[in-house]
């Protein structure tokens, strides 16, 4: 047993319920792979697919692995419906079923669940942990112009948003019980990718204590990118957004 499964399972110990939400769609050369990482972490993890509707084999694979590992669910939605909108799912799912924490990855192999147990250790003194390419110790696999765009987004939330962190972009975090309980009562609308930057808003506009751990972001393992091309208009709309509800928020204090 490695040392990130030994930290994953003793910390485990002490958070008895823990649900792991990837959404996916299209995935069929990534989830199996996926799911068997997460469940090598700790075999008594919950996991969530929320799958959009999958055409490529996604969903019956889904299916058959429900039979090898106990406690995989599913949650089929009728169509395409965005990250954002899967994960507002995984907060009420999680609440609803009184887990202790919520965990968030992509389903494409870029968010390594061996690194899992590095988000859970940080939570013990955090409400709310996210993985971050961009402090000492992160990494990254993007090159070029996706690597510029990326640096260029979390530096320029950093600065509008005035919030002390390197990484806004990033799905791969855990939020804790009371990061779920408010974000299920905030009236969230950001179905797309700008939906991380809003929740991390908010979870640390409201007093939570928040902290990033150094991960090594992948460039998928098999399939196309998901990232609708209009997702940088998105993005800096609802970055814009945040920006000006940041500073009515100053002018309260």
């Amino acid at each position: 047993m490695c040392h990130n499964e030994r930290v994953g399972k003793t910390i485990y110990k002490k958070m008895k319920k823990i649900v792991i939400c990837s959404p996916t769609y299209n995935e069929v050369g990534n989830i199996e792979i996926l799911c068997t990482e997460i469940f090598k972490v700790n075999k008594n993890f919950h996991v969530l697919i929320i799958d959009d509707n999958s055409t490529d084999g996604t969903l019956e694979l889904i299916k058959k692995l429900k039979f090898k590992f106990k406690n995989l669910n599913l949650i089929k939605r009728k169509k395409k419906l965005g990250i954002g909108s899967a994960y507002r799912v995984a907060f009420d799912y999680a609440f609803e079923k009184k887990h202790d924490a919520l965990i968030t990855l992509d389903a494409d192999l870029s968010h390594n669940p061996k690194e899992i147990p590095l988000l859970l250790k940080k939570l013990k003194s955090n409400d709310f942990v996210t993985g971050s390419r961009y402090i000492k110790g992160g990494k990254s696999d993007y090159k070029g112009y996706r690597d510029f765009i990326s640096r260029f987004a979390n530096k320029l939330c950093r600065f509008l948003l005035n919030m002390p962190f390197f990484e806004f972009t990033t799905s791969f975090r855990i939020y804790n019980y009371k990061c779920i309980e408010l974000l299920r009562n905030k009236n969230l609308d950001s179905d797309g990718y700008s939906s991380l930057v809003e929740f991390f808003f908010y979870i640390y506009k409201s007093g939570f204590k928040c902290s990033e751990v150094p991960i090594y972001f992948r460039v998928r393992h098999k399939g196309d990118s998901k990232i609708p091309k209009l997702q940088v208009f998105y993005s800096s709309m609802k970055l814009i957004e945040l920006f000006i509800k940041n500073l009515l928020i100053q002018k309260r204090k």
